[in-house]
């Protein structure tokens, strides 16, 4: 290996037990070596692309956080790495003292040919904002120009369900699986260690979603990547975004950040149309059973209150909504803390008496020493959210 310098290696595609992985072995200088791998049910063997394409997305945070030359053995889309140049630039410009930009050499440089269709993959984890995408893209509610030919939808194990919990994922993919077929869309799924490998989520979620997606660059000309937080409330630096999830698409495969131009509750709004998407919600990334809303995090009470207030229903997938779930209401970050106390102020300046009131405002003076003198960054539940992906919760909380 060269002094100095991050290698990646593409293995041999891999079948057994049903299943097919497909993986790279990454080496570098300062974390040596390392594995990353997507599975795959074998009925999906003839979806997969060839091309390191994926691999090299998956792996574009680590390569600019170890701020060495990377040499990808394989073969890579010029069109590709000189998007994700600018990418890099960006994150850079963002996080200097975290990401720097680095030049990426590949042994074979060769565009891939463009699936000769035009059908759409999707990721979709079955919450709100992937709800919205696969709905309205399904049943022409956008712009006829904007509209995509969404065929599939993609649900991942290892992301927002851990590895550990196989039957969570098992039973969220049942469920998943009833809920787009009823768009007459397919449910294709896969299990991957990519999140084990970049634990700082709040940047490296859009690598993980967009090179799932990019697998599969051989049978779609498209993936969509749900936006989270809208145009009105643009979080920045945050890993997915409008500005940079694009500059990570080939001449053959074009990410594409989808939604940016509606707030969640309108988001809520058009998923009242469609009942087996609205009532198998699935916002949760704290439940004991990953599969289940909890309803006492900041992300799953949200949604409820915000319901509950403008008179409009919980989907069924929600534990019923009482004031007590305030008294052990979870806030991962202190972010969110202050705005569940922007929450509260507007509550008592519109003066509402309901009688969820007293109770949250008991509970935000109870965990405030917990926020009190300590940064955001420094936060031990800030890095919670961060491994969990949940610290653009705060951004939501009107």
């Amino acid at each position: 290996m060269g002094v100095g310098k991050t290698h990646i290696w593409k293995e041999d595609h891999a079948i057994a037990d049903g299943a097919i992985t497909v993986a790279v072995v990454i080496e570098s200088p300062l974390r040596g070596k390392s594995r990353l791998w997507f599975k795959l049910p074998l009925q999906f063997e003839s979806l997969v692309s060839e091309s390191l394409d994926p691999f090299v997305v998956a792996n574009i945070f680590f390569i600019m956080g170890e701020g060495t030359e990377c040499i990808l053995h394989g073969s890579v889309s010029p069109s590709l790495l000189r998007n994700l140049a600018e990418f890099q630039s960006a994150w850079a410009t963002w996080k200097p003292d975290k990401y720097k930009q680095v030049e990426i050499i590949a042994d074979e440089l060769a565009e891939e040919a463009v699936a000769q269709n035009d059908l759409a993959i999707a990721a979709f984890s079955g919450g709100v904002d992937s709800a919205f995408t696969m709905y309205r893209h399904r049943t022409g509610a956008c712009p006829v120009h904007w509209r995509r030919n969404i065929d599939a939808g993609l649900f991942v194990h290892g992301f927002d369900i851990p590895l550990d919990q196989s039957e969570a994922f098992d039973r969220a993919s049942e469920r998943i699986g009833k809920t787009l077929a009823s768009l007459d869309v397919r449910l294709i799924t896969m299990s991957t260690n990519l999140q084990e490998l970049n634990i700082e989520w709040d940047d490296t979620h859009i690598a993980g979603v967009a090179s799932a997606l990019m697998l599969f660059k051989k049978t779609f000309c498209e993936g969509l990547v749900p936006s989270g937080p809208s145009y009105h409330k643009m979080l920045i630096p945050w890993g997915s975004s409008p500005i940079t999830d694009h500059l990570l698409s080939s001449n053959s495969f074009a990410i594409v950040h989808d939604g940016a131009g509606f707030k969640r509750v309108e988001k809520r709004e058009l998923l009242e149309g469609w009942e087996e998407g609205f009532q198998n919600l699935r916002v949760c990334f704290l439940a004991d059973h990953r599969d289940k809303n909890c309803g006492r995090c900041s992300k799953c009470l949200v949604d409820m209150l915000d319901a509950f207030r403008t008179g409009k229903r919980i989907p069924a997938s929600f534990p019923e909504f009482t004031d007590q779930l305030f008294a052990e209401m979870i806030i991962p970050s202190k972010k969110e803390f202050e705005g569940w106390n922007r929450k509260l102020v507007e509550a008592k300046r519109d003066l509402v008496n309901d009688s969820w009131l007293p109770i949250l405002e008991k509970r935000l003076n109870e965990l405030r020493p917990t926020f009190n003198d300590v940064t955001d960054s420094d936060s031990k539940l800030k890095k919670l959210g961060r491994r969990f992906g949940l610290n653009q919760i705060f951004e939501r909380i009107k």
